[in-house]
Formats: structure tokens, C-alpha cells, sequence
């Protein structure tokens, strides 16, 4: 999609901002979350650790056809240690992971905080999910039955299209309250807000 970074101070407060005024307008509940990553793709650092290893072995055979194996596997090891390392703790192995890999993963995750944030127990079954997943630039949008059988999926496409788009040109901060924005407009129209309505979750952000 596009390169995304965490947001700073000034962007989560006005994505919160966002929030609070989309929600107004709109009986339906919906939360905005940013996670770094949406899972860790070990099978990834481990195949790029092995490969690390096979190279250093090939390349000590080239340069010492006579190394001993105990130098030879000291080599493997600590090629094969530094490339695990650095793909767990950065978004190597992220970048390294098949695309299907990623989508699913962020799928996975923004089903389990649907759940985990009471989305899904609504009285209304109005409850909506916009997950943004900074290093595998996944967005992800889970909406409960009593949305999606008035929204339908393109209209969720055509946010995260549009989400996709802003990035490009602004940051991800900027995006995501034209994301927030597009969305508390879309559900005003299915679920507009009436006389004593009151928030069932919290009106921020939530970042992973």
C-alpha cells in the first residue's frame, strides 16, 4: 500500500477529535485502532536465517576451501543468529512475508479486537472497526450484521481506497481522519443520531 509511521502527538489528538464529532452524528460505535504490527511472522525470519547461513557457508568455502566444520558452524550460527535478530525486532520479515500472509493477519487481528472491544454485542449490532496495520500498510474495516447488510463491502473498499490514496499524498494521521470522517458520514445516513443517545465505548484511539 504505502509506507506508514506511528503518529505523533498533535495527529492522535486530532484523529480523536475526529472520532468524537464523527460520533455525534451517528447512533452506530465505532473505533479507530493503528497497530505497529499485526502479528510476527517468525517462519519468514527463520527461512531468512537459514538462507543467511547457507550463504555464509558458501561464502567460507569459497574464501577457506579447508575450514574446519567447528568455524564453519560457529559461521552458520552467527549469521543465522544476526538475521533471526534483526528480522524479529524490525519489519524485515514483515517486507520478507507473502502478501496473503499479511492481509490475513491483519484480518485476524481486527476480528479479535472487534470482539475484544464489545463491538460485536451492540444492542444495535451497529458497531464498526477501522484497523490500520503500520508495517504490513494493511487496512482492515469489520463491521457487525446490522451494518454490513445496509452498507455493503464496496463502500468499505471505497474508504480504504480513499485512506490508501490520502496516504500517498499527506501521512497516515491525515488519512485516517478522512477515513473517520468518510465513515461517520456514511453511518449518519444508515444510523443517524437521535434525542438521548449515548457512546458505548471510548471516543479515542487505540494504538498497538
Amino acid at each position: 500500500m504505502v509506507d506508514m509511521h506511528k503518529l505523533s502527538h498533535a495527529e492522535r489528538k486530532r484523529v480523536e477529535a475526529a472520532i468524537a464529532a464523527a460520533e455525534k452524528s451517528t447512533t452506530a460505535e465505532f473505533v479507530a485502532v493503528v497497530a505497529a504490527r499485526a502479528d510476527r511472522y517468525h517462519v519468514a525470519s527463520l527461512a531468512a536465517g537459514i538462507i543467511a547461513a547457507v550463504l555464509v557457508t558458501l561464502l567460507l568455502i569459497w574464501l577457506d576451501p579447508w575450514a574446519s566444520v567447528p568455524t564453519a558452524l560457529a559461521a552458520q550460527c552467527v549469521a543465522f543468529g544476526i538475521v533471526y535478530g534483526v528480522s524479529e525486532i524490525t519489519p524485515l520479515a514483515v517486507r520478507l512475508a507473502p502478501r496473503h500472509a499479511r492481509e490475513a493477519k491483519a484480518r485476524r487481528l481486527a476480528h479479535l479486537l472487534f470482539l475484544d472491544r464489545g463491538l460485536a454485542s451492540l444492542p444495535g449490532r451497529n458497531g464498526v472497526l477501522l484497523l490500520v496495520a503500520l508495517a504490513e500498510r494493511q487496512v482492515e474495516i469489520v463491521a457487525d450484521r446490522g451494518v454490513d447488510s445496509l452498507v455493503g463491502g464496496s463502500e468499505w473498499r471505497r474508504i480504504v481506497d480513499t485512506f490508501a490514496a490520502s496516504a500517498r499524498s499527506s501521512s497516515v494521521g491525515a488519512a485516517l481522519e478522512v477515513a473517520i470522517c468518510d465513515l461517520g458520514s456514511l453511518l449518519a445516513r444508515h444510523f443517524p443520531a437521535g434525542p438521548g443517545d449515548r457512546s458505548h465505548v471510548p471516543d479515542r484511539l487505540i494504538e498497538l
